[in-house]
C-alpha cells in the first residue's frame, strides 16, 4: 500500500518540480466506435416494407458511413430493427442491413442509422492512403520544411 502512496508523492513532486504554469500534456480521448466513420455522399437504393407491411424502394444517400453500416437520409418510415436491403447506385452492389435508430425527422427526410448484418469492408468502395503514407509523407514535409 505505501508503494502506491510513494508512486503517488514522486508525481505530485515532479509536478511541482516543473514551471509553475506549464500543463501536463493531456492524452487525446481513444476513438470508442467499433470502426472509423467518414462523412461522404453515397447514392443508394433502398428496399424495404413499412410498418403497415406495404413494400417500398426508394432513391437514398448515405451521408455518414462505415465498414459496419451507414447513417442514410432518406423519405421512407421505418423502424429500428427492421431488415432494408441497400443497394450502392455506383458499384450495384447489395448488402441486407437492419435499421439500428431512427432520428432527425423533418418534413421531407429522416436519419436513419442502419448497421450491416455482415461485414462489409468495400461496400463504399471510398480510399484512403494508408496510414504509413500519412507518417511518411507529413516526415518528409518536415524535412523540406528545414
Amino acid at each position: 500500500m505505501s508503494r502506491i502512496f510513494d508512486a503517488i508523492k514522486r508525481v505530485q513532486n515532479a509536478a511541482k518540480g516543473s514551471a509553475g504554469n506549464e500543463r501536463l500534456p493531456v492524452p487525446p480521448i481513444g476513438e470508442r466506435r467499433r470502426s472509423p466513420r467518414r462523412k461522404a455522399t453515397i447514392p443508394v437504393f433502398v428496399y424495404g416494407h413499412t410498418p403497415a407491411q406495404q413494400p417500398f424502394h426508394e432513391e437514398a444517400y448515405a451521408a455518414v458511413v462505415s465498414e459496419l453500416g451507414a447513417l442514410l437520409v432518406m423519405r421512407s418510415t421505418v423502424r429500428p430493427g427492421q431488415s432494408l436491403l441497400l443497394t450502392n447506385k455506383v458499384t450495384q452492389e447489395e448488402r441486407q442491413c437492419r435499421v439500428a435508430y431512427v432520428g432527425g425527422h423533418d418534413p421531407q427526410s429522416v436519419e436513419v442509422a442502419v448497421e450491416f448484418t455482415a461485414l462489409a469492408p468495400d461496400f463504399w468502395r471510398l480510399t484512403a492512403p494508408p496510414r504509413a503514407a500519412e507518417a511518411l509523407s507529413s516526415s518528409q514535409n518536415e524535412r523540406q520544411a528545414r
